[in-house]
């Protein structure tokens, strides 16, 4: 009797045990059902693709995502680096999400495990890093990680989204980056917003030195998306008829205006006014006077 119950015994053990087992078996699915879907957003290894362009204002590193957007690390000059995503629709509301470091297949080297919080932002442009978090982002490209920024999708908590950024074809237009940056000008906003051009006597063309200047100042302006106004002024010194040289101070600023639009930039943001000899940068008779009095004005509002 006491051997049959021993193997009774035995016999339960094993039945709870393989219960327990069977349990953890069926649960396996139901976890599984219950992780996070993953939406990625990122460029296959054969439509990926950088492209850079630069100026004596700004270098910029273009990377299309695609379904989602277009990202850029930019630098404008006398400013710091900078990189945002100009998303294709806008983001319906603000969320947080965490920017990491992630080894595509081919990569055997271990990603950073830094993590970094970042704010997306409603709108058309969603993400925009400052130095740091930019700088940090463009060297895990260039060590050939995937720059990744994980996030709730706004739509359902339920799905997780992957928008991220990759590594291909990224070396060489990145070392032309570099090379724009060691060539940008350490000139700023205060700089420039103040330029003036100046004319020979009687005189309303523009010389090669000064369509240089404009050309530096078109591309800053057409660089930095914060410039909401270009004010022209015209002048002239006080030699001949005041009406005369307030009709010369009109062609001066004509003339300076149309070199900017056929350089670009935006006729939208030009405005125009001409004064003749009726507000001297420098008072008197003196050659010196007057040829500091010949001149544009041209001034950049934020």
């Amino acid at each position: 009797m006491v051997q049959r119950s021993r193997s009774a015994n035995a016999i339960s053990s094993q039945r709870g045990l393989l219960c327990f087992l069977l349990l953890i078996l069926l649960s396996l699915p139901l976890a599984a059902a219950e992780t996070l879907e993953a939406e990625v957003y990122m460029a296959g290894v054969h439509e990926s693709t950088w492209q850079f362009s630069g100026s004596s204002a700004i270098c910029e590193l273009k990377h299309e995502i695609p379904q989602f957007g277009l990202a850029r690390f930019y630098r404008l000059t006398g400013e710091e680096l900078g990189f945002d995503i100009t998303s294709y629709q806008p983001v319906p509301e603000q969320v947080e999400a965490v920017l990491r470091e992630s080894s595509p297949e081919w990569e055997h080297a271990p990603p950073d495990p830094l993590e970094q919080m970042v704010v997306v932002a409603s709108g058309l442009k969603p993400i925009t890093l400052d130095r740091r978090p930019a700088g940090w982002l463009l060297s895990s490209l260039a060590k050939g990680q995937i720059g990744s920024f994980d996030l709730l999708d706004w739509n359902d908590s339920r799905k997780q989204m992957q928008i991220r950024l990759s590594p291909v074809n990224f070396q060489r237009p990145y070392r032309a980056f570099k090379r724009c940056l060691t060539q940008l000008s350490s000139k700023g906003f205060e700089s420039i917003r103040q330029t003036t051009v100046h004319f020979s006597l009687d005189a309303h063309s523009l010389d090669e030195a000064s369509r240089e200047r404009l050309r530096e100042l078109a591309d800053y302006i057409k660089a930095d998306s914060d410039i909401t106004a270009v004010r022209i002024a015209g002048h002239a010194d006080d030699q001949g008829e005041k009406s005369y040289n307030l009709r010369l101070s009109a062609r001066r600023a004509k003339s300076v205006q149309e070199e900017l639009i056929h350089l670009g930039v935006k006729s939208s943001l030009l405005s125009s006014r001409h004064y003749g000899e009726s507000r001297p940068k420098l008072r008197g008779r003196t050659e010196r006077a007057r040829a500091a009095n010949r001149r544009v004005e041209i001034e950049l509002a934020h």
